[in-house]
C-alpha cells in the first residue's frame, strides 16, 4: 500500500528558496522585466535627469566635491538602460539589445558634451583635483569594484527590499564620472587624461553589464524558447565575456606600471631617509629616458645638504634601481618659530 504525503506549497517554496536562494518566481521575474524595460525609455523625464545628472558630476569634480558628485549620481538613470541590456543578453533578444546601446549612446553622449562645454569654462587646476585624477589611472580593481557594482545593482532591482536609488547610485559611480572627465580633459587638451578615463568607462560598462547580465541568469529569468534564441543568447554571453578580458588586457598593464612606479617612489624615499637623516620626503616624480631616470624630489628639511650627501645619494640610487639615475632635489626649508614673551 502506497501512502502519499502532499506537501504543502508554502513549504515547497522554502525548500527552493535554501536549494536555490537566487531563483525567483515567473511573476516576479515579468514584473522585474516589465520594470527595466519601462525605466530605460529614452523618454522626455530620462533625457532631464540625464542632462542634470551630467551638470551636477561635472562641476563637483571641477571643484573636487565628493559630495556633489555623489548628488549626481543619485538622480543619473543609466543604471536602467545598462539592466535592459543585460536582460536582453539573457532573454536572447536582439532588438532590445540594439535599443538598449542606442540610448546609452546617445547618454553618454549628452553627459560628454555637457562636461566638453563646462570644461571649457573650468580652471587648469580643476585637472589636479582627487575626484578628477582617480578617473584617469584606472587599474584592474576598478574593474573588479564594477563588476560588483553591477551584480549588485541588478540584485536590488530583482530583490526590491533597498530602494531601487541605491542600484542607481551604484551603477552611475562606475559610468558616468568616467564621462564627464573625458569631457573636460579633452576640453583642456589633456589626450592622456582623456584615454584613461575612456579606459575606466568602457571596461567598467562592459564589467557591469556582464555581472548584472550573470545575476540575471542565476535568478534563472526566463531565456528564450527557441534553440535558435538559446544559441543567440549563449553567443551574446560568449561575447561579453571576451570583451571583458580584452578590456583587462590593458588594465592589467596599467596596474604593473603603478605598482612599478610606486615600489620606485618607496625606494627613493627609503634611500633619501638613510642619506639625509631627519628629512621628509614629500614628493618624487620619475622620468624614463632609455637607461637614464631622472628622478625630481622634493623634501622638507631644516638643514644644509652637502654634495658628498647629493653624490652618496646618486651611488645609492644607481645600486637599488640598477641604472644611471640623475637626481634633482628641490629642498624646502623647515623654519622653527619659537613664542618668546616679551620682557617686562
Amino acid at each position: 500500500m502506497e501512502i502519499q504525503v502532499e506537501i504543502p506549497k508554502e513549504k515547497i517554496e522554502d525548500i527552493k528558496k535554501y536549494i536555490d536562494p537566487f531563483h525567483l518566481d515567473s511573476k516576479r521575474q515579468e514584473k522585474v522585466f516589465e520594470e527595466i524595460k519601462e525605466n530605460a525609455k529614452a523618454d522626455f523625464d530620462f533625457y532631464v535627469l540625464t542632462i542634470f545628472a551630467g551638470i551636477i558630476i561635472t562641476l563637483g569634480l571641477v571643484v573636487n566635491s565628493a559630495a556633489v558628485v555623489i548628488g549626481g549620481m543619485l538622480i543619473a538613470p543609466l543604471v536602467w538602460p545598462i539592466l535592459c541590456l543585460s536582460m536582453a543578453i539573457i532573454r536572447g533578444k536582439s532588438k532590445l539589445i540594439q535599443s538598449s546601446v542606442f540610448t546609452l549612446i546617445k547618454s553618454t553622449s549628452i553627459i560628454f558634451i555637457i562636461a566638453f562645454l563646462l570644461g571649457l569654462m573650468s580652471p587648469e587646476y580643476a585637472l589636479q583635483g582627487s575626484e578628477f585624477l582617480s578617473r584617469t589611472s584606472p587599474t584592474i580593481f576598478e574593474l573588479f569594484i564594477a563588476l560588483a557594482a553591477g551584480f549588485v545593482g541588478a540584485f536590488v532591482i530583482a530583490y526590491p527590499k533597498i530602494g531601487a536609488s541605491i542600484a542607481g547610485v551604484v551603477v552611475a559611480a562606475a559610468i558616468v564620472p568616467p564621462i564627464a572627465v573625458m569631457g573636460i580633459s579633452i576640453s583642456h587638451g589633456n589626450l592622456s587624461m582623456a584615454g584613461g578615463s575612456f579606459i575606466l568607462l568602457m571596461s567598467n560598462l562592459i564589467a557591469v553589464t556582464f555581472s548584472s547580465s550573470i545575476l540575471f541568469l542565476v535568478a534563472r529569468f526566463k531565456g528564450p524558447v527557441s534553440e535558435k534564441g538559446q544559441e543567440q543568447r549563449k553567443s551574446n554571453i560568449r561575447w561579453a565575456l571576451v570583451l571583458l578580458l580584452f578590456m583587462a588586457m590593458p588594465l592589467f598593464l596599467i596596474t604593473s606600471s603603478v605598482v612599478q612606479e610606486n615600489n620606485q617612489q618607496n625606494t627613493v624615499r627609503e634611500a633619501v631617509r638613510a642619506v639625509i637623516p631627519d628629512s621628509t620626503t614629500t614628493n618624487v616624480q620619475i622620468t624614463e629616458e632609455g637607461d637614464i631616470s631622472t628622478i625630481n624630489i622634493t623634501i622638507q628639511y631644516s638643514g644644509k645638504i652637502s654634495q658628498r650627501q647629493i653624490n652618496s645619494l646618486k651611488e645609492v640610487l644607481n645600486l637599488k634601481m640598477d641604472k644611471i639615475v640623475v637626481p634633482r632635489i628641490t629642498i624646502v626649508p623647515i623654519v622653527k618659530v619659537w613664542e618668546i614673551e616679551d620682557e617686562r
